[in-house]
């Protein structure tokens, strides 16, 4: 459930009106083997069917069942959802149905719930814990599609917790108390001890003179809690559902505070538009009660107050970019979802001290008209004393984001980086263009020969080369793999000759967007308010 499926979801959640066994557009591959299902979006890359070759599975089930799914920069995700998603030849070796349960698993942790499902409902042997079935039903109930969920109940006979309070659920959502009131016997006799969400189902019916706070940690809880109309906690959403996150956002009858906050988990995921995030935070903002609370409210509310001076609202976004400085994933979210605030701040003398902090948030949000105007500084009489070579690493910085002519900015780059620390540094991110597949002028080329970073960083130096042997050999999952173990989300930590050899890596397996990505994400630029 990705950025694209969203506003279907706003039009009417019906669209994940499914069960397990959902249809999904299959290549000849998944007509008998499961490893052929593919569910990237329309027009979305593909890695190689034979992406597993080359490859022992041996070798790649400790790798997938090691690799991070949480915490993603936005380059580590385009690998993983790519590796995950895309249709492939099953790979070779007794462990491949353990690899395939992974995968799911993978999908699964990933926030791509609707596609975990179908997938599921092809395993002999599925991830341990996870039923196809139950994660259908719940993502139905998250999205607010309560009688597709709830009509499952009336299929086969289901065993476990799950489904034993599933049927209160469903009987409370249809408003038939004796229903649920039965159905909560029923679990109980069955050893079924849900403490919350008995009482949940009991408010819902109005006989609860003290309700329990809501909760919003899985589908059935969700639906349960906005029937009854819980009050929301006060302790932040977990992170650890962004696909729970994204349904929430489009789910009617939630809380608009509550909505926000999901959106923002699931902007950092990945999983819906930053555009989507807005929506929420202007109905946000219409709620005649509202008040700001949290800095990216106070930097929306500081910039809309007319009667507030151009310096306390630059201070005031400032100030919420620098709380997202915390991983590239989240500066990237909040830089896009503040754009409009950005934009609508002048270059003056007062807020030119945060000149480099909102040049690179413009980066993040490839607003690269408005990075540039943060870089002219130096024609505003009274501003700060700045650096022509700052402003020349911005532009460079753009060059890695898709914009700018390479030979021109990187010949400027070198003229004006003259201390020692402004070499290196130029060095490095020169290093970061052939990451990303950029050939750097003639005179960068000779900078980074003679200026380059003293290595020290990498623990194992093979794994680099592990990384580019497996993409010569045509082995892409494993080159991801390896790739998103190393980077750790933060590339910034790690040496410019291991990025370089990661990146060469990435453009031999056709993945040189991630590979950019990645480049930008290792100069750390996302650090600019720290």
């Amino acid at each position: 459930m990705s950025s694209k499926v969203l506003p279907a979801l706003f039009a009417g959640a019906a669209l994940f009106c499914l069960s397990a066994s959902a249809q999904f557009e299959e290549s000849g591959l998944a007509m008998v083997d499961p490893w052929g299902m593919g569910f990237l979006e329309a027009g979305e890359p593909a890695l190689p069917a034979s992406l597993w070759k080359a490859s022992d599975t041996s070798t790649l089930l400790p790798m997938m069942q090691d690799v991070r799914t949480q915490g993603l920069t936005p380059g580590e995700r385009t690998l993983m959802r790519r590796m995950a998603l895309s249709p492939a030849n099953a790979p070779q070796g007794t462990e491949s149905p353990a690899l395939l349960a992974e995968r799911a698993r993978i999908m699964f942790e990933l926030g791509e719930a609707r596609a975990t499902a179908a997938l599921m409902a092809r395993l002999d042997t599925p991830p341990p814990g996870m039923d196809s079935d139950e994660i259908a039903t719940d993502l139905n109930l998250a999205l607010g599609n309560e009688a597709q969920a709830c009509s499952t109940d009336s299929g086969k006979p289901r065993d476990g917790a799950y489904w034993a309070m599933l049927r209160a659920v469903c009987a409370a959502l249809r408003d038939n108390t004796a229903g649920a009131e039965l159905a909560i016997e029923m679990a109980t006799s069955q050893g079924v001890d849900d403490k919350w969400l008995t009482s949940a189902v009991f408010a819902a019916s109005g006989d609860l003179p003290n309700p329990p706070e809501a909760r919003y940690d899985s589908g059935i809880a969700l639906a349960i809690s906005s029937k009854a109309g819980l009050t929301p906690p006060d302790k932040p959403l977990s992170t650890t559902r962004p696909d729970l996150a994204a349904a929430m956002v489009a789910r009617p009858g939630l809380p608009a505070p509550v909505r926000a906050e999901a959106a923002a988990i699931a902007a950092e995921a990945g999983l819906i538009d930053t555009s989507d995030w807005r929506k929420v935070l202007d109905t946000l903002f219409a709620e005649p009660d509202f008040e700001p609370k949290s800095k990216l409210e106070m930097a929306i509310a500081t910039v809309r107050n007319t009667e507030m001076p151009e310096d306390g609202r630059a201070d005031a976004v400032a100030t919420a970019l620098t709380e997202a400085t915390a991983n590239p994933a989240r500066f990237a979210a909040v830089s896009k979802v503040l754009l409009p605030e950005i934009q609508a701040l002048s270059l003056t003398k007062e807020t030119a001290k945060h000149a480099n902090l909102f040049a690179h948030a413009s980066i993040a949000a490839r607003d690269f008209e408005g990075a540039t105007l943060w870089t002219l500084v130096p024609d505003i009489d009274g501003a700060p004393e700045t650096r022509a070579v700052d402003f020349a690493m911005i532009d460079a910085l753009g060059v890695l984001a898709g914009n700018g002519d390479a030979q021109e900015i990187g010949t400027r780059l070198v003229t004006e980086s003259t201390s020692k620390a402004d070499r290196k540094a130029a060095a490095r991110l020169f290093a970061l263009w052939t990451m990303a597949d950029i050939t750097p002028p003639p005179s960068a080329r000779a900078l980074m020969a003679s200026d380059s970073e003293a290595p020290g960083k990498t623990d194992k130096p093979g794994a680099v080369v592990a990384i580019l042997a497996a993409a010569e050999a045509g082995a892409a999952g494993e080159a991801i793999l390896g790739t998103v173990a190393l980077t750790g989300g933060d590339p910034s930590e790690l040496d410019v000759a291991d990025l370089t050899l990661m990146g060469r890596a990435l453009v031999a397996i056709g993945a040189q967007d991630a590979a950019s990505e990645l480049a930008l994400e290792a100069t750390g630029y996302w650090k600019a308010g720290k």
